[in-house]
């Protein structure tokens, strides 16, 4: 991997799954990380990724992450915590950490860090304990979110007063032809739990200065313009976290929205229009089955993905399975309007490429979160809970192309 060393990371990574499994990988090619601890309530699965990686620095453990203490036990010693564990057990893989005193990194998390309603100024959970040990909790810190709102501090930094960013997101995998994916199979390649959640929980939108939530799923449809192969897509409002914290950041320079739209999936919008992710038991024949679980006992592993990858499959991969993202970024400049529009290409391509620097080519959510971590862990960042667009856009920037990562964003 580019780059000189700087210093000697210690991580303690939880979850060995559809992004574990990659960030382990990234981590064990980094010159800079020494240790990493890879925990995981499955020990099989975290073994299987161990040897799949062969690195002397990554040892395994079976971890409970919905127990902080065995977090805090495994924590101690560590410079960083990388949580890639279902969002579900976010808050207590956080609680861990803070009794450890140590960094915390995660790529998702919600509402719940803030008690009741969601107001400006109101302090997320356990913010005074984090700076009171002076460490830093890095939430959301992924594709996106987290590539994407440092990008849109980049720009918004270009402007005396923002106005909105919106972030639209879409795939595509064009080998299926136009209709492919009405009769083609759902696989996330991640937690297909949170993934499908993400579509029914309600959506938060920051209108008029204020939050705003929206309980029904696919709600506001409308058509996007994506670069082609992907081109005019519909997508609609989405439970994610950019429209949490954003605002936190740019309402006082005269932000008054922000949303996060994802394309409407043909796979998925059937599913959820016959009750099919609802957590509630209904009868089948005499047996109480929750529709979300049934649904879930069809889904692949998301572990699968890392452990299979195949780099003969890689050159096909990067014509067809595309995943872009626009960022709208739109303020004032020396009282003129200014509008950036920001086209972000498939992260993981060119996969060869990938896989030669980090030994995998998933590295769309992984590596922004080392990247926060390695941020984190030379100091000068903000302590208490903090999001990417609090860390200096620029520096991230650099830290993620010393890896030799080429960033491939451009204003259209």
């Amino acid at each position: 991997m580019p780059g000189k060393k700087v210093f000697n990371l210690r991580v303690l990574l939880l979850g060995a799954g559809g992004q574990g499994g990659p960030c382990a990988s990234i981590l064990a090619h980094d010159p800079d990380v020494e240790d990493i601890l890879l925990g995981d309530i499955n020990l099989e699965t975290a073994e299987r990724v161990q040897t799949k990686i062969n690195s002397a620095k990554v040892s395994v453990a079976r971890i409970d992450a919905s127990v902080p203490e065995r977090v805090a036990e495994a924590a101690h010693g560590k410079d960083v915590v990388i949580d890639l564990v279902t969002p579900l057990y976010y808050y207590r893989v956080l609680q861990g950490a803070l009794e450890a005193g140590v960094h915390y990194v995660n790529t998702a998390f919600d509402r719940f860090m803030w008690d009741g309603k969601m107001e400006l100024g109101k302090k997320p959970k356990l913010q005074d304990a984090f700076q009171a040990k002076g460490i830093s909790a890095l939430l959301g810190c992924g594709m996106s979110s987290g590539y994407t709102n440092v990008l849109a501090r980049l720009y918004a930094d270009r402007l005396d007063t923002v106005k909105s960013v919106k972030v639209r997101l879409a795939k595509k995998d064009t080998s299926l032809g136009k209709y492919g994916d009405a009769v083609t199979a759902w696989n996330p390649g991640w937690d297909p739990r949170q993934a499908l959640l993400d579509f029914v929980l309600p959506a938060t939108i920051f209108r008029d200065g204020k939050y705003e939530v929206k309980e029904k799923p696919f709600s506001e449809i409308e058509e996007w313009k994506f670069p082609e192969p992907i081109g005019r897509m519909p997508v609609s409002m989405h439970a994610h976290e950019e429209p949490y914290s954003i605002p936190l950041r740019f309402s006082d320079r005269g932000l008054t929205y922000c949303d996060f739209k994802y394309y409407v999936n043909m796979q998925i919008a059937p599913l959820i229009s016959l009750g099919l992710a609802s957590q509630e038991p209904i009868d089948v024949k005499g047996q109480q089955v929750k529709p979300l679980d049934m649904v879930l006992a069809l889904t692949p592993k998301p572990s699968e993905g890392f452990l299979n990858e195949n780099p003969a499959d890689f050159d096909h991969q990067d014509e067809t399975k595309l995943t872009y993202i626009m960022l709208e970024v739109a303020g004032k400049k020396d009282g003129a309007e200014k509008v950036y529009t920001i086209f972000i290409p498939t992260m993981n391509n060119p996969r060869r490429k990938m896989y030669a620097l980090y030994g995998t080519a998933l590295i769309n959510v992984a590596l922004p979160a080392v990247t926060g971590a390695k941020m984190l862990a030379k100091g000068g960042q903000p302590t208490g809970i903090i999001y990417p667009h609090d860390l200096d856009p620029e520096d991230f920037l650099k830290t993620m192309s010393n890896s030799g990562y080429e960033h491939k964003f451009v204003e259209v």
